[in-house]
């Protein structure tokens, strides 16, 4: 059997054409809502990432407070340290020159005295010395005292001028000069 379509041509075409239309109405449609679904996740997670940053800028701003006052009390607890560093080393030098001055008269021998002396102050524990004027009645009290200095032990490196002498009719006396460092153990 034969057929035969009566339908006109333009009118095959204008239903293949709405056809096409219709699908890509559809095809457009799953489109839109593929993006609409895509933006709505986006906007979900740029909205949860705000929050979260809000948050973490809130747990910041009390951090960076806290960080503030730990400074702030690091700067007060080496203040206090350096003042305690102070104090210490004046109780600990207060008692340098009472103990100096015992320990050199110790060493004096009979005969010898002094007419000046220059102390400066040597760390950690110790002074710079220098006898700018002494007087002995004999070569021997020059010498005697620097057997002390060294018996001591509390006396390095004494370094004696030279020595002056003077006649004074039925004696004589030399004057001379002594550098020394002392150095106290009691104050370690």
């Amino acid at each position: 059997m034969i057929r035969v379509n009566l339908v006109p041509r333009e009118l095959l075409d204008k239903e293949v054409q709405r056809q096409r239309m219709t699908q890509a109405a559809v095809v457009g449609a799953i489109g839109l809502v593929i993006v609409l679904f895509l933006s709505a996740a986006h906007w979900y997670r740029a909205t949860k990432t705000e929050g979260e940053l809000a948050e973490l800028n809130k747990k910041y701003d009390k951090l960076a407070k806290i960080v503030a006052q730990v400074e702030e009390l690091e700067k007060t607890a080496n203040a206090v340290k350096i003042r305690l560093g102070v104090i210490n080393g004046l109780l600990k030098g207060r008692a340098l020159y009472p103990w100096f001055m015992t320990d050199l008269q110790s060493t004096l021998p009979p005969g010898v005295w002094m007419t000046s002396l220059t102390t400066a102050a040597k760390e950690p524990n110790g002074l710079t010395v220098t006898i700018g004027n002494a007087t002995a009645n004999s070569s021997d009290g020059v010498s005697q005292w620097l057997r002390n200095f060294a018996a001591s032990g509390k006396f390095a490196e004494p370094k004696l001028s030279a020595i002056a002498v003077t006649d004074k009719g039925d004696s004589k006396e030399y004057s001379f000069s002594i550098g020394t460092i002392y150095e106290n153990p009691r104050l370690k």
